[in-house]
């Protein structure tokens, strides 16, 4: 029993050790420059991560280590939103020419996206007191919808101009933000627009005349492909259902779906395909020509 409980206490604490150390990688930053691509476009300008609910270094952390690995874009900075709206802030910005990434986390959890927008306003405000004048932002769930809430309401000639936002599984027709039910609610998106307007849809309808002219916008869902047309959290009709909105009011508008388990709710930011869609949406020198 003895030889037991000390074997199970060493591969506790191997885990840990192991645990301990890719949490190091996520949040602190690696020395040294990128090896420059030829098909990658570097520029200055910082890609800003915001996640959902519940969200974590864990969110979009692999993602960052990623995309640093491949030489496309380097880990400068994280943003920790505290419970009162203050910032704290690890790593700076080089403003070097080597696709800076900010990482944006929220050390409480709020259930309405109305809170979270404003704390998005203080990283923006933040960033352009920082002299940084144009940015592009990559949302994750709830993220999505208070990213897009805080371009209508707060951007402004105090902020960094936003060059493109990209929404992934976004809930922008659900009945409920931040909640977990046994049923994945879903209102049909038909060439109209969704069957069933939800209050949050209703609030974009309405705003959406606010929305940047020079925004693109790339909209990403996740489908398990299990019958239930969703993540497993949201739905395929509420992560596109503002495309009729974003084709009238932004300067461009893109869709794609992760299917299978790399479509999970959770697995969709750590999935290759949106990982290369995001390269090519973002960085590529084609999609700057």
């Amino acid at each position: 029993m003895q030889r037991l409980i000390k074997g199970l206490i060493l591969i506790v604490g191997f885990l840990l050790v192991c645990g301990g150390i890719f949490y190091t990688r996520l949040r602190y930053f690696s020395p040294g420059t990128l090896t420059e691509r030829k098909d990658i476009y570097y520029s200055n300008v910082p890609t800003v991560f915001i996640h959902g609910y519940e969200g974590s270094s864990f969110s979009f952390g692999p993602l960052l280590v990623r995309l640093e690995k491949e030489n496309v874009a380097k880990r400068e900075m994280t943003i920790v939103v505290q419970a009162d709206g203050s910032l704290k802030v690890e790593g700076k910005l080089k403003n070097t020419n080597d696709n800076p990434t900010v990482m944006v986390l929220f050390a409480k959890d709020v259930t309405d996206e109305v809170t979270q927008s404003e704390w998005i306003d203080n990283v923006m405000r933040y960033l352009y007191q920082q002299k940084v004048r144009h940015v592009n932002l990559i949302s994750h769930s709830m993220g999505g919808v208070s990213t897009l809430r805080y371009l209508l309401e707060y951007a402004d000639g105090q902020t960094p101009i936003a060059d493109r936002f990209v929404a992934i599984a976004a809930p922008f027709n659900d009945l409920e933000i931040a909640e977990e039910t046994d049923e994945v609610f879903a209102s049909e998106l038909t060439a109209e627009g969704p069957s069933e307007e939800t209050p949050i849809y209703q609030y974009f309808d309405r705003a959406m005349n606010q929305l940047p002219h020079n925004l693109n916008v790339l909209a990403i869902a996740g489908d398990l492909k299990d019958g239930s047309e969703s993540d497993g959290s949201v739905s395929t009709h509420s992560a596109f259902a503002l495309r009729n909105l974003f084709q009238k009011h932004a300067h461009s508008y893109q869709e794609m779906t992760v299917t299978g388990k790399s479509g999970g709710h959770s697995a969709i930011t750590k999935s290759a395909k949106l990982r290369n869609k995001l390269i090519q949406f973002i960085w590529k020198k084609t999609a700057r020509s």
